[in-house]
């Protein structure tokens, strides 16, 4: 979805709501974190005294794998970002939203970055996840008899020795 700004600057109207919805299966936004489902997003502008106030609400639902258990589990992903647009923002090399040399703004591109940077580095299924048993690989949760102290490798009970005489 394309929306030229430079219009919106010229025109008389003060307000305007758009409603869509993107498809980010293919997009690689997260490495633990798959959209699988639509992201929802609504863009109001709105036009004050030479410049747009844009603000933007997304509703996303990602598949996630969580970073201690390996669990599969859905996150919801709610959020709105606003930002404040003047026509000298447009003409920078940079701009903090994604538009191009005809001052037209892609806001499949402006979700896509803002939902990059929601998506924490570290997910997890819930908080007081225990992991995986060291020694069996199960979750923890399933209290599955391991040992709590690891076995030593045979191998390196010389290294003990040696420590213990030291004593």
């Amino acid at each position: 979805m394309l929306i030229n700004l430079n219009k919106i600057f010229t025109r008389d109207e003060k307000e305007k709501q758009l409603c869509a919805e993107f498809d980010f299966s293919a997009e690689n936004i997260s490495y633990d974190a798959k959209f699988e489902k639509p992201v929802k997003a609504v863009l109001n502008l709105k036009k004050g005294n030479g410049e747009i106030f844009i603000k933007l609400c997304v509703q996303a639902t990602a598949m996630c794998s969580c970073a201690r258990c390996l669990k599969l589990f859905e996150k919801q992903f709610d959020f709105t970002q606003d930002f404040l647009v003047t026509p000298s923002i447009l003409t920078e090399l940079e701009p903090e939203i994604p538009v191009d040399g005809n001052y037209t703004l892609d806001v499949k591109q402006l979700v896509l970055q803002e939902l990059s940077l929601e998506v924490p580095t570290v997910l997890l299924c819930k908080e007081e996840c225990q992991g995986l048993c060291p020694i069996c690989g199960r979750p923890m949760e399933e209290n599955c008899g391991c040992q709590s102290e690891p076995q030593i490798d045979p191998r390196l009970l010389i290294l003990k020795q040696l420590l213990d005489n030291d004593e």
